[in-house]
């Protein structure tokens, strides 16, 4: 069998050119030039382009796909911690020590002797509407990392 049918048949089974110009000892080029000479090169050319687009499209729409399904995630996600800030700034409402502690327990030191976190002032001027001190049971203060000691 000459390397034109030879190439064609490898073609036909699946091969792509550069494997098929590695088996015949010869470069890409010359196998693409050999089998341009073959009908069956033309089809099996426009089928694999067709195979080949179908995919990239499976896999497109796959990937957009997953991306709005995160997308969708990540907007609940927001969404929930957004509504959570809005209860707990709300106005109707007052904020729970546990809540101001969570929202400013950098600006507040703890005072040992009366149990207390106090506003330490290096933040800058106290806002009206944070306490000047806040009794907080010392289990509570383990959860926020404040030290007792």
């Amino acid at each position: 069998m000459d390397k034109k049918n030879k190439a064609l048949e490898l073609y036909l089974e699946g091969f792509k050119l550069v494997e098929i110009a590695q088996q015949l000892g010869v470069s890409q080029p010359a196998v693409t030039k050999m089998l341009k000479q073959f009908p069956e090169y033309h089809h099996e050319k426009e089928r694999r382009k067709k195979e080949n687009q179908e995919k990239a499209k499976q896999w497109r729409n796959e990937y957009k796909k997953q991306k709005r399904e995160q997308d969708k995630e990540d907007y609940e996600a927001l969404q929930k911690d957004h509504m959570d800030a809005v209860r707990s700034l709300s106005r109707k409402g007052k904020l729970s020590n546990d809540t101001l502690i969570k929202l400013c327990i950098l600006h507040y030191d703890y005072n040992k002797e009366k149990e207390r976190l106090v506003f330490n002032g290096s933040a800058g001027k106290r806002p009206a509407d944070l306490p000047r001190s806040i009794y907080v049971h010392k289990n509570v203060l383990k959860q926020f990392r404040v030290p007792t000691h």
